[in-house]
């Protein structure tokens, strides 16, 4: 079972980060043929995740990779370490669902008999 496809309206809680990776990527997933109006959740959640990611991608580059405790027991990791890992679980996992990888692509298979006449990437 398929949804109509169409493309969702970006959420406009959306931070500036995140809206930039959906206008980047939603075009193309539209000419992928990808797209339904339900996918709206999970293309925020993406674009959202990836902001996390990128917001803790620069604190870890503007910081040190390990940080002092606040008892002055030793060192430890950056908590930004967790944020970064988190963040980057989720991207790489809604980008396998919504076709973004190369990979993820290259695997789908369009059903038995949606042939349109047209050559595209997933033929």
């Amino acid at each position: 079972m398929t949804a109509a496809p169409g493309v969702p309206d970006a959420p406009d809680w959306l931070d500036a980060e995140a809206l930039a990776e959906w206008d980047r990527i939603v075009p193309d997933l539209d000419r992928l043929g990808v797209l339904a109006v339900v996918d709206r959740a999970a293309l925020s959640t993406y674009c959202a995740a990836w902001s996390k990611f990128v917001a803790a991608e620069l604190l870890l580059q503007d910081d040190d990779l390990v940080a002092e405790r606040r008892a002055g027991n030793g060192p430890a990791k950056n908590p930004a370490w967790q944020i970064w890992r988190e963040a980057a679980t989720t991207v790489a996992a809604l980008a396998k669902e919504l076709f973004i990888t190369p990979s993820s692509r290259l695997r789908s298979v369009k059903p038995e008999g949606d042939d349109d006449g047209e050559d595209g990437i997933l033929d």
